[in-house]
């Protein structure tokens, strides 16, 4: 007999450790996860085909029925069986899922995804073991347990309808708060058409950007900022990210000051609204911080309970407005006294305000609440059920606080909605009133220190939620008695103003090209690539980046403010023949915006049609390499 026929066949394919030398060449020279696949591919086809022959050798060997003894010149030995196991032992495609790359897992399994597959082919897939022989024994060496790596997220988990984000907005826009801006813009001497237009523009423009934002929530799992690393790179991402941040922890802290004054209000213990600054009161604080405490374990509890809290707390609230303006219009009729001269440009600059105020606060959170939505639901739906929320919602609302309220004799905003708040006028539904004001403000504070908690991983900082959340809760705590302690009720309102408007700047400015950039694509985010600077999105977009600088500048110098530490704001209106126009319009915000907007537009198609060409070539080579191997979901 040939002695060659008793020896196994050579293999075709590259060992493990030829393979990861050749993958680290195609990553050297530029070749990226493509290159990577390409090679895969090819070495997944010739372990097929060594499979294929070991098996017909070991079927040959079978079919031999005189015993062999080996000789000195022909030792059979288990080795080279064994070193073609070794050999396909090579990273398989199980790391992959169908879907479009969502990545999940722990900050460390991101920051290394890419690298097992570029750079340790052979972690990933158990050996593949040669069939026995019909007669044989089973070996006695104990079974291998394959360590698969997850690389990425299928989202089969992901139950919520679209309806849901309709729920989620809901403790916001279902709120007392819609009547609380029609009482304010009452008190800038508008008429009732003034208040109106103002009003629902800036709802509308506001709840817009969360809408998009919502849309690219289900695209993927991760935080709002975490996605805005598409648009301005994995790195130059930290920039706009950081200013972000600072805003939402603004925000929660300006939720924690309301929350304050609206015990105190209700203590009777305290500084009225209208009060210059008096002593802080520490009962007031004491049912601040258990209120606050609530929120904190509601928001580390999340998922489930934080969807039944916003539920409850947008049906009560929306039910407790409707019936507090019902009792009002029928005891005095419907406020339309428009004996007031009002200003169109101060009605546009109070709809800007508006647009800072309510839905652009919410903006780096819109992609936080919609994660739970499949992939493949629509993008129109997921948009359309969040306009509902944050659009419809709120502006009948406010319509019907201008139309219940507009006439109150007192034009102090703060004392009109007192009388509101506290439903003074209707003593029947105090208690209704104050349990809908605490379900919304636990509510509300509970969403605002989850979103800015899961906001840190987008500046690499490796902080538990569930860690960060009472840190943040602590923090705006403290700087709430400090400010009150400092500046007053009274002091208080007029600074939020002034404060709001320098935040909106930046995030109008990151809002437009976010949402720009999030109606451009149409498929799935590569999560991947979201965390490794040399993934599709790179390093660093410069011109969004640049873009988004130049935004801000322009939208500064054209915000003048009153206050003294932001004298500075407004430089480039001063070269301006109106000044009265930047001052009473607020447009820097809005020309910020509209910068932003524009910018993917006309510099950034090309870059994200083919940031996705490249992403569905990878998929396509992954679901090929499935097939080669037989692998299945």
């Amino acid at each position: 007999m040939d002695s060659e026929r008793l020896l196994p066949p050579t293999p075709r394919a590259l060992s493990d450790v030829e393979l990861q030398e050749v993958l680290d060449r195609a990553k050297a020279e530029g070749g990226g996860i493509l290159a990577a696949m390409q090679i895969l591919e090819a070495q997944a086809q010739l372990r097929e085909t060594d499979k294929s022959e070991l098996r017909a050798w070991q079927a040959q060997q079978d079919s031999v029925s005189i015993e062999i003894e080996p000789s000195p010149e022909i030792a059979i030995a288990p080795q080279p069986i064994g070193e073609i196991q070794e050999r396909e032992a090579f990273v398989a495609p199980a790391s992959f899922s169908s879907d479009h790359a969502n990545f999940v897992g722990s900050e460390e399994e991101e920051a290394t995804a890419i690298d097992e597959v570029l750079v340790h082919p052979a972690v990933a897939a158990a050996p593949i073991e040669p069939e026995p022989a019909p007669n044989a024994q089973p070996a006695s060496e104990p079974e291998v347990t394959p360590q698969v790596e997850v690389l990425v997220q299928t989202k089969r988990g992901a139950k919520d309808p679209s309806s849901s984000q309709f729920w989620v907005w809901l403790p916001i826009s279902g709120s007392l708060l819609p009547f609380g801006l029609a009482l304010w813009l009452r008190s800038l001497g508008l008429t009732f058409a003034q208040s109106l237009v103002a009003a629902l523009l800036g709802i509308f423009v506001s709840a817009g950007v969360v809408a998009v934002g919502a849309i690219a929530g289900k695209r993927s799992s991760l935080p709002t900022l975490v996605l805005s690393r598409a648009a301005f790179g994995v790195l130059g991402n930290l920039a706009p990210a950081v200013l972000l941040i600072a805003s939402r922890l603004f925000w929660a802290l300006v939720l924690v000051i309301l929350g304050y004054l609206l015990i105190a209000q209700n203590l009777a213990t305290s500084a009225h609204l209208t009060a210059q600054a008096e002593p802080v009161s520490w009962i007031a604080v004491a049912v601040l911080c258990a209120i606050v405490a609530a929120a904190v374990v509601l928001s580390s509890f999340g998922g489930k309970k934080l969807v039944w809290a916003q539920r409850v707390s947008g049906i009560l609230g929306v039910a407790t407005a409707i019936t507090i303006a019902g009792l009002k219009l029928a005891s005095s009729g419907v406020a339309l006294d428009d004996n007031q001269g009002g200003s169109w440009l101060r009605a546009l600059g109070a709809a800007v305000v508006i647009f800072a105020l309510f839905g652009l606060a919410w903006s780096s959170a819109s992609s936080d609440y919609a994660s739970g939505l499949p992939v493949n639901t629509r993008g129109w739906r997921v948009a359309n059920w969040a306009l509902l929320s944050m659009g419809l919602v709120p502006a009948l609302l406010a319509t019907l606080g201008l139309m219940a309220f507009g006439n109150l004799n007192d034009v102090d905003f703060a004392a009109s909605f007192d009388v509101m708040a506290t439903g003074r006028d209707f003593s029947a539904l105090n208690v209704a009133v104050q349990l809908s004001l605490l379900l919304t403000l636990v509510t509300t504070i509970a969403m605002s220190l989850r979103s800015s908690s899961m906001s840190f991983e987008s500046i690499r900082l490796k902080v538990k939620v569930s860690l960060a959340t009472p840190v943040i809760a602590s923090i705006a705590v403290g700087l709430a008695v400090l400010g009150l302690s400092r500046l007053g009720a009274i002091g208080f309102w007029l600074n939020l103003h002034g404060y709001a408007l320098f935040l909106a700047v930046p995030v109008a400015a990151w809002s437009g090209i976010f949402v720009s950039d999030v109606l451009i694509r149409r498929i799935a985010y590569h999560e991947v690539s979201l965390s490794r600077s040399y993934g599709f999105y790179k390093g660093a977009n410069l011109t969004n980046l640049i873009g988004w600088v130049f935004a801000v500048i322009v939208g500064w110098g054209l915000l003048p403010s009153n206050l003294v530490e932001f004298q500075w704001l407004g430089f480039l209106s001063d070269f301006s023949s109106n000044q009265e126009f930047w001052s009473q319009s607020n447009f820097g915000v809005v020309i910020a915006f509209a910068i932003g907007l524009l910018l993917p537009v006309a510099a950034g198609i090309p870059r994200i049609k083919n940031q996705e060409a490249e992403v569905l070539a990878i998929e396509a080579r992954r679901n090929d390499l499935k097939d080669v191997l037989g692998l299945v979901d």
